[in-house]
């Protein structure tokens, strides 16, 4: 069966962008099937995309094509780049988007290589996601490979970013704030300090009493604070980049 393909995008549902990019992905494989992975990541912020891409990645099937832009830099230097880890195909700026599923499929997994020039001579200024990144996604739809030039993998730009961010990442429309934290490395936490306040852990929305403030382990595994029947990100005037200072019991690690 042929692959699907994920966007992954900045885009919001506003305005003709994901439809323009669904259509040139079907011009080149009228026989894909497409999946709006996320239209509405952190605007123009690929280092706080780049921690929801890889927590979402975890839930894709093992035979996919991703297409992620989140491009503040398009038309300019930056490489368009084709990512492989195993039967999954990433494609997207080298702005530091990708690079974290570099660090946690491991370096040795994957290969990198360069979209060529001849992808970019027709393109817009300002939409590769649609000129370049679709187009070439439909080629990987239909098995073939694209025209692309090795680049090693070490030098993606990101490669040295830390696999975790102690940042908000997302705000959802509930006003629950993800952040770039795993909460499998956060061995007895006792509370997080975010928006001045020391939020308490607890198991989920009903383990706390309505309106209560609370974090907890979320659906991708990031630790998330949340408000029961409330909104969180307002009461504590929270927004992407807002700190968040984990608070581990005496004596234990924040990793394990």
């Amino acid at each position: 069966m042929n692959p699907p393909v994920y966007f992954f995008t900045d885009f919001s549902s506003r305005g003709p962008y994901l439809g323009q990019m669904e259509s040139a992905v079907l011009a080149v494989a009228p026989q894909a099937r497409i999946i709006n992975l996320m239209n509405d990541a952190p605007f123009a912020n690929p280092r706080a995309s780049a921690c929801l891409l890889a927590a979402l990645n975890d839930y894709l099937p093992e035979n996919a094509v991703v297409v992620a832009v989140v491009d503040p830099g398009v038309g300019g230097s930056r490489k368009a780049i084709c990512l492989n880890i195993g039967d999954r195909w990433y494609l997207g700026p080298d702005n530091g988007l990708l690079s974290l599923l570099v660090s946690n499929a491991g370096a040795e997994n994957c290969s990198l290589a360069g979209l060529h020039e001849s992808y970019m001579k027709a393109a817009s200024a300002s939409f590769h996601g649609r000129d370049v990144f679709a187009p070439v996604a439909g080629l990987l739809v239909n098995g073939q490979s694209p025209d692309t030039f090795p680049l090693p993998v070490d030098g993606m730009a990101g490669a040295s970013w830390p696999g975790e961010l102690a940042e908000v990442i997302y705000l959802d429309g509930f006003g629950n704030a993800m952040t770039g934290l795993r909460m499998r490395n956060l061995r007895d936490l006792q509370g997080v300090v975010v928006g001045g306040q020391l939020v308490k852990p607890a198991y989920t929305f009903s383990s706390v009493p309505a309106g209560a403030l609370f974090c907890y382990e979320n659906s991708l595994g990031l630790l998330e604070i949340a408000a029961n029947g409330s909104n969180a990100g307002r009461i504590l005037g929270l927004e992407i980049g807002s700190p968040v200072n984990p608070h581990i019991s005496p004596g234990r690690s924040k990793n394990p």
